[in-house]
């Protein structure tokens, strides 16, 4: 036999309890208290209907993308135990906002792992990267040496080349180093010139300006 109860709240959310093989709680702000009815398939084979929330319906009907959307939320989580409790809440919006970015952007781009998704934002939201073992000595200075370029790709992530384009700037160096677009152009200019984000040498003159290439600048108006 199936009971419902219900109570509202001032701020328009409902809350119910419905019980049918065991009790089941949902919480909601857009249903009302109207009523509807669910099948269910008795031991003996015969379909009885059952009365229910309107919620219910819409649950069993959707619930698939809840279930998509909470294994999305496991899969690289960011969940830690904590003593504090407030922290499994912070760290489930931050996982429920990076779970509705992922639905939007592969919509509008098209799939891509998660795994990647989540590395593409990070690194877009810290703007410049730091590459481990990449530091070595040179006259008893430190020197950071780039990522070796591979075929026709920058040794630049995209998020960073093209991430919050005003800390990009034109930076002049006493030491020459070759010019990452023309050298992706198979052509070998050394300019001076060095984005002081990317710390990569781009052609930036009168005749030349790899920096607006490089970072996709449009001049257009």
């Amino acid at each position: 036999m199936s009971k419902s109860n219900h109570r509202e709240s001032s701020l328009d959310l409902t809350v119910f309890q419905w019980k049918e093989n065991k009790v089941v709680y949902f919480a909601s702000n857009f249903h009302g208290t109207e009523q509807s009815v669910v099948t269910r398939k008795q031991k003996d084979g015969t379909s009885m209907t059952i009365p229910c929330p309107v919620i219910v319906c819409d649950y069993n009907k959707n619930m698939g993308g809840v279930d998509h959307a909470d294994r999305l939320r496991s899969t690289c989580g960011l969940d830690r135990r904590s003593k504090k409790w407030w922290h499994r809440l912070f760290w489930g919006a931050i996982q429920i906002a990076f779970v509705n970015a992922y639905v939007i952007f592969s919509d509008l781009h098209g799939a891509l792992p998660l795994l990647e998704f989540r590395r593409a934002v990070a690194l877009g939201l810290m703007n410049e990267y730091e590459v481990p073992n990449l530091r070595k000595r040179n006259s008893g200075k430190d020197e950071i040496t780039l990522p070796k370029r591979r075929k026709d790709n920058f040794s630049v992530l995209k998020d960073v080349r093209l991430g919050n384009r005003g800390n990009h700037l034109v930076v002049f160096r006493c030491k020459r180093g070759r010019c990452e677009m023309c050298a992706k152009n198979k052509i070998q200019p050394r300019p001076h010139s060095q984005c002081s984000t990317c710390k990569v040498y781009l052609c930036c003159n009168e005749k030349k300006n790899c920096f607006i290439q490089f970072h996709e600048v449009s001049l257009n108006m």
